[in-house]
């Protein structure tokens, strides 16, 4: 039969998205006979071929195959007579397929294969199911490869966290009206939001028998290294053939088997332990929040070797009173035990920032860098520049001393006494404006301005002969530091600053100073400290903290040694040679 003019698609759909199509152009087609045909044929997108022979020999490794159904029984029988394995595939008691012969190395062969292969599945968590007898999956055994991974990671499935614990939340406010007159009415009426939260958990949690989980967690512990963190997973007892041992998460530790070398403790990070035949590594990074150290006791007191660097001295808790007392430092000590200084303080007020909320011995003060000096000045001012001759000096070194000589009425520069005589520079909202305009200071260079608190005198101890002192309270470094002193040398008597019961109010007036007034007193530390004014020298740069309460002077050594930072091409000792060498002798 002949059809003109015709155009006829044929799709055929095999397997799951296979198809092909030809197409048949007009003009004399003849579909009884292909060799007079002119047609396209497109091969299959995904071709599905069948297999001839049998399934052990000649397998269909296609993923988009489907599997012989459950009908076909496929089996591998040994024939004595033969010494053959015969294979069948029936349905019934039919042959689906022509048997097929193994010899019997073939299939030891065969079946080692399949062992080996299923071996390693089993390792990777790949299972592919039940083997039967004959070495055969079995077709109704189904394949559960998630659960097999999972089992094989966590050694099960069952999942068990239990937390314990209580979390405490505090809401409140905060009002307190202090009916203080050294106060504003704005500083009497103090108050703010109150917020508090406890938290007190614990939890322990498993998955599996190679995942467990530790954690503990109190706001209220003392030390850090009572909450503890850890995350651990252990397939040792599992395997033989794993090559990650163990995995360990959180605070961990380092124990080691000698006594040379002694292991870490409360380690916070990561470890592993892997295998790897006979060799068994251990590998650890993490943060170390402990230290080790040894204590020796000997009659009664105990005994420990301490090493400090020249940078690591005592910052910011001993300060000199003044630039006099730290030039003549290192000459009042020459005759040790004997100190050689007519310097002696008679009487000292230390004030610091107020961050307390204090409202017993609290006055707003000025603190000024030059108060009272008489060789190094802060500001460069001409008007209140150093005289050409000191007006006070030491009879011994000829040092200009600091201060205002209370029978003569000199003082050490003018500074005091132009801040006296000025009114406004006492008012407490016009001070700053004065010193900045007027007096062409600098805050926080030159002054600062603060609401200070009057130190107990079990908050710091004076050195009287060698004009120091040393803060026993928590000096951080945006407080301010600032004294009023008086002192005796020779048998005359100097003060620096004013103190909180001086009556400055008018020459004549014998009262004491109003609370809405300044005092003015030596600023010794400021806000933002610089290394480049004069006022970085007053603290004390070699105190040491060694660490250690209650020492003997019995028994107690102490050795200098210097080390050439620069290979003899930089030195900072005068001497040479000294490197590695007790420098006290």
């Amino acid at each position: 039969m002949k059809i003109n003019s015709l155009l006829l698609s044929l799709v055929l759909v095999l397997g799951i998205g296979t198809f092909a199509y030809a197409t048949f152009p007009g003009g004399g087609a003849n579909l009884e006979d292909p060799y007079t045909t002119d047609y396209l044929v497109t091969q299959d997108t995904i071709p599905l071929k069948d297999r001839y022979g049998d399934f052990i020999n000649d397998p269909i490794n296609n993923p988009f195959d489907l599997d012989d159904p459950s009908i076909i029984e496929q089996e591998i029988e040994y024939d004595p007579e033969s010494e053959q394995y015969i294979i069948t595939e029936k349905i019934g008691d039919d042959y689906f397929r022509m048997p097929t012969y193994m010899t019997y190395d073939e299939y030891m062969e065969w079946s080692a294969e399949q062992q080996q292969r299923d071996y390693f599945d089993q390792l990777a968590g790949i299972s592919s199911g039940s083997k039967g007898a004959s070495g055969l999956v079995d077709p109704l055994a189904g394949i559960d490869v998630q659960r097999d991974v999972i089992d094989r990671l966590f050694g099960g499935t069952k999942v068990d966290i239990r937390p314990q614990g209580n979390i405490d939340l505090t809401f409140g406010v905060d009002f307190q009206r202090v009916q203080n007159p050294n106060l504003t009415l704005r500083q009497q009426k103090q108050g703010g939001f109150d917020f508090d939260m406890a938290i007190q958990m614990s939890a322990t949690g498993q998955i599996g028998e190679k995942l467990k989980l530790g954690f503990n967690y109190n706001t209220q512990a003392t030390f850090d290294f009572e909450n503890q963190m850890k995350l651990e997973y252990a397939s040792d007892n599992f395997s033989e053939d794993e090559i990650i041992k163990k995995i360990e998460a959180g605070h961990v530790s380092l124990p080691l088997r000698g006594t040379l070398i002694q292991g870490a403790q409360s380690l916070f990070g990561l470890k592993t332990e892997l295998q790897f035949g006979k060799l068994r590594l251990t590998a650890l990074a993490s943060q170390q929040k402990s230290q080790r150290e040894n204590i020796t006791i000997q009659g009664g007191a105990q005994l420990q070797q301490f090493e400090v660097t020249a940078d690591q001295y005592d910052e910011n808790r001993h300060f000199f009173l003044s630039h006099y007392n730290r030039a003549v430092f290192e000459e009042s000590l020459e005759g040790l035990p004997q100190i050689n200084s007519l310097f002696r303080v008679s009487e000292i007020q230390v004030w610091i920032t107020n961050d307390r909320n204090e409202t017993v011995n609290v006055r707003d003060i000025v603190a000024v860098a030059d108060l009272g000096e008489a060789t190094r000045m802060t500001n460069n001012n001409p008007l209140y520049g150093l005289p050409p001759t000191p007006r006070n000096l030491d009879i011994y070194n000829r040092n200009a001393l600091p201060g205002r000589n209370l029978i003569t009425d000199v003082d050490a520069n003018d500074i005091h006494r132009d801040l006296r005589d000025n009114p406004r520079a006492r008012q407490l909202n016009n001070a700053v404006s004065v010193l900045q305009n007027e007096f062409r200071f600098d805050q926080s260079k030159d002054f600062e301005k603060i609401s200070a608190r009057l130190l107990s005198p079990n908050e710091y101890t004076v050195n009287n002969q060698l004009g120091f002192i040393s803060i026993n309270v928590n000096l951080r470094p945006d407080q301010i530091l600032g004294v009023a002193y008086t002192y005796e040398y020779n048998g005359k008597t100097f003060k620096v600053g004013e103190f909180a019961n001086d009556s400055y109010s008018t020459p004549d007036s014998m009262d004491p100073l109003p609370p809405q007034e300044v005092i003015f007193v030596k600023m010794l530390k400021s806000t933002t400290p610089r290394i480049d004014l004069p006022a970085w020298d007053l603290m004390m740069k070699n105190v040491y903290s060694i660490g250690a309460f209650q020492v003997s002077q019995e028994d107690f050594r102490l050795d200098i040694l210097y080390e050439d930072p620069g290979g003899g091409e930089k030195r900072f000792l005068p001497e040479p040679g000294l490197e590695n060498k007790p420098l006290l002798r």
